[in-house]
């Protein structure tokens, strides 16, 4: 008996494959005959049922038909299912297995405008208005080929002039492409082509090693890396200590005290933004130094960075205020105690003038 894999079935699916679904395949035949044995007739339930592989597939493929349905349930039914298991189906044939990948803003925006040019693949281009476009970055599930062009996307941004653009396309490059290597290698022996590789991108080999090399991981405590000041602390990050070794590729991220809370510190990525990990101040972590050129940013990015930090700040700076009792209510400052003693210590042994000057104001503010 083959392996079954348990399946959420919404009801839209399942009465579409009970009565209008046409069978051509074993596949579809096995779709409609375990919807049939549900026997839940016109419910609108949604159901769990347990579906070979093929009929998983007959499912998706129904799925992505409807990803622009103009009915609404239909739409959702759709969406369902494919977030849920589109990567549970091993199709036969391996040009039509699935990779999910994420690309930054960074060397994403960009990609939207150029479909047009690929009038000439339409599989690509359909490929790519399914996964998700934001000005923060492209996230979705594509086969190999559109993983490929993506791949020569990324490749166009490292042999571009932005920093930020060819950090991310390097990056990009040594996370996808051994998947892209490897569903290769599957295709060539699928379509008997063994005795020769697969088609190679024109992406020089050694391009994505180079960003890593000589690259020296240490380990430190992260507490080690705040600095109270008006600019974020940058380094490269490999991951917390404790879950192994470090990522080989790593992630140049920025630091900044200003968004620290109760010791739990934000890393973000310098080229998308988000954030990668949440970090006790006490963990060791994987970090690398960055070099000068690395650390150079776009000039509007920078100013982008510099206005979120002021307004960060300034959220900030609003809830330490409204968290405290109006002044109305306060209790008289004999009784709330003394001045906190590392209140005190950062107004004098903050790292920056800009530091002293806020902490020395919430030493003033004490007991108003």
């Amino acid at each position: 008996m083959s392996h079954e894999i348990v399946t959420h079935l919404p009801a839209a699916l399942r009465k579409y494959a009970v009565r209008d679904l046409e069978c051509e395949t074993d596949g579809q035949f096995d779709l409609m005959n375990a919807c049939k044995a549900l026997d839940m007739g016109r419910s609108n339930n949604s159901a769990t049922v347990a579906l070979t592989n093929a009929a998983l597939g007959a499912l998706l493929d129904i799925c992505r038909s409807w990803r622009d349905h103009p009915n609404f349930g239909k739409l959702q039914a759709s969406k369902t299912v494919l977030k849920k298991h589109e990567l549970d189906h091993v199709p036969d044939d391996p040009r039509e297995r699935r990779h999910e990948f994420k690309m930054p803003g960074s060397i994403s925006n960009g990609v939207p405008g150029q479909l047009w040019q690929l009038k000439d693949r339409p599989e690509v281009v359909a490929d790519l208005k399914g996964c998700s476009w934001t000005m923060n970055g492209a996230s979705g599930r594509v086969t190999h080929e559109t993983l490929g062009w993506l791949l020569e996307w990324a490749e166009g941004h490292v042999r571009a002039d932005s920093s930020a653009g060819q950090r991310a396309g390097r990056k990009f490059i040594a996370t996808f492409r051994p998947a892209w290597e490897e569903t290769g290698r599957l295709i060539a022996e699928y379509l008997d082509e063994g005795h020769r590789e697969p088609e190679e991108l024109t992406v020089e080999p050694t391009e994505a090693p180079r960003a890593v090399e000589g690259r020296t991981w240490q380990q430190q405590r992260l507490s080690s890396l705040v600095s109270v000041s008006d600019r974020p602390s940058y380094f490269w990050f490999g991951g917390a200590v404790k879950a192994g070794d470090p990522d080989p590729v790593g992630t140049l991220v920025a630091l900044s005290w200003q968004e620290s809370k109760r010791g739990r510190n934000f890393l973000r990525d310098v080229d998308s933004g988000e954030i990668v990990a949440t970090v006790h101040s006490m963990s060791q972590v994987w970090v690398a130094p960055v070099g000068q050129e690395e650390r150079t940013v776009d000039q509007d990015q920078d100013q982008d960075q510099d206005q979120d930090q002021d307004q960060d700040q300034d959220q900030e700076l609003v809830v330490e205020v409204e968290s405290t009792p109006e002044p109305a209510a306060k209790a008289p400052a004999a009784e709330l105690g003394p001045v906190p003693e590392n209140w005190v210590w950062m107004a004098s042994e903050a790292h920056t003038e800009t530091a002293r000057d806020w902490w020395r104001r919430k030493v003033e503010s004490w007991g108003r």
